[in-house]
């Protein structure tokens, strides 16, 4: 029996504060927060299979992808939002929730390499100025 993730569940919460307490004053990017955040849930060990379930599921069936888009943005992008004040269109997080599960494939399903084995800071560090960069553009 697979259980769900439930984003308002103690455990995705837990996993969430975890990875969101890394970051200083000065890194309240978006984008930073948003793939801490991410992270954090894909790597944490009680949150990782029920995530790993969900990219799988979402590849093979559209009801299941909506599923994860939904939890992706309840558990992951709108914290991220309402922490930083960051306003966006529906588009755009639509399409940054994408370049979410893209990460997730490539990393945890994958497993490319070096992106499977760099370490989430790095992953971070390199990754944030695409998801800036969609969320800004015109």
């Amino acid at each position: 029996m697979t259980l769900p993730v439930f984003p308002d569940s103690p455990t995705v919460l837990a996993a969430n504060q975890a990875a969101l307490a890394r970051v200083s004053d000065v890194e309240q990017d978006f984008s930073v927060r948003l793939l801490r955040s991410f992270l954090g849930l894909c790597e944490n060990s009680r949150t990782r299979q029920p995530m790993m379930r969900m990219v799988r599921g979402s590849v093979g069936s559209a009801r299941a992808g909506r599923a994860f888009y939904r939890v992706l943005n309840r558990s992951v992008v709108n914290p991220a939002a309402k922490a930083t004040g960051m306003h966006a269109s529906a588009l755009k997080i639509e399409l940054v929730c994408g370049q979410l599960v893209g990460l997730a494939m490539m990393r945890y399903v994958l497993q490319v390499e070096p992106v499977a084995s760099a370490p989430a800071e790095d992953i971070v560090r390199q990754f944030a100025p695409a998801i800036r960069a969609t969320v800004r553009s015109s």
